[in-house]
C-alpha cells in the first residue's frame, strides 16, 4: 500500500480536515454577517414619515440662485431615501417653452446618489439651482413666475402617490427655462459649491 493514498496519510487527512473546517468557519461567518445585515437594514421611508419645507432663503452667487429643501423624519423609526426628488412647477411654461429639470448645480453641487438614513427627528436635504440672469427680455411678472413646486420624494406611499408642496417664487424665463436639482443628502443643508 502506498502511503500517499487519500485516507491513509495522517498528514493529508489533517490538512484536509483543517481546510474543511476553515471553509465552514468562512461560510458560517458569511452567513452570520448576511443575516445581521438583513436584520438591520433600514427600510425606505413611507411618505407619512416625512415632512418637507423650503429651508431658508435662497443663496446666490454671480447670477446663480440656490434654494435648499429640508426633509424631516417626523416618525418614531429610522427610514432611508436614495436618489433624486422629482419636481413639478406651477406654472411651468411660457409661449410653448417649459421648465426642464436636470441633475447638478452651482450653488448646491451634485453629490452621487447614496442611501441616506434619516433617524427620528433628523433631517436630509436637497438643493434647487437656477440662473437668474438669462432672457431678460421676457416678462418679469406672473406669466413667468413659479408660485409653487410639487416635490415627489423616492418614498413608499401608503395609498396614492404623494407630493409635498413648497412655496417657491422665481422667474423661470430669466432662468432660461432650466433648473437643476441635487440628489438627497444627509443633514439639514445640501452641499455648497
Amino acid at each position: 500500500m502506498s502511503a500517499f493514498r487519500l485516507g491513509f496519510d495522517p498528514l493529508r487527512r489533517f490538512v484536509a480536515v483543517v481546510m474543511l473546517m476553515s471553509g465552514l468557519t468562512f461560510v458560517s461567518s458569511s452567513i452570520d454577517h448576511t443575516i445581521a445585515s438583513a436584520s438591520t437594514a433600514i427600510p425606505t421611508c413611507f411618505n407619512n414619515q416625512l415632512e418637507m419645507a423650503v429651508a431658508w432663503g435662497p443663496g446666490a452667487a454671480a447670477g446663480n440662485v440656490g434654494i435648499p429643501f429640508l426633509i424631516i423624519n417626523i416618525s418614531k423609526s429610522a427610514c432611508a431615501l436614495r436618489g433624486y426628488p422629482k419636481l413639478t412647477f406651477i406654472p411651468s411654461s411660457y409661449k410653448k417653452k417649459s421648465i426642464k429639470v436636470i441633475d447638478g448645480g452651482v450653488i448646491y453641487v451634485q453629490v452621487k446618489p447614496r442611501i441616506v438614513v434619516i433617524r427620528p427627528g433628523a433631517s436630509a436635504a436637497f438643493g434647487l439651482n437656477f440662473i437668474n440672469a438669462a432672457n431678460q427680455q421676457d416678462p418679469n411678472g406672473p406669466a413667468c413666475t413659479v408660485q409653487n413646486v410639487y416635490v415627489a420624494l423616492p418614498v413608499r406611499t401608503v395609498t396614492l402617490p404623494h407630493y409635498y408642496v413648497g412655496p417657491v417664487n422665481f422667474n423661470f424665463c430669466h432662468s432660461n427655462f432650466r433648473v437643476s436639482v441635487t440628489s438627497i443628502q444627509s443633514g439639514p443643508r445640501p452641499k455648497d459649491g
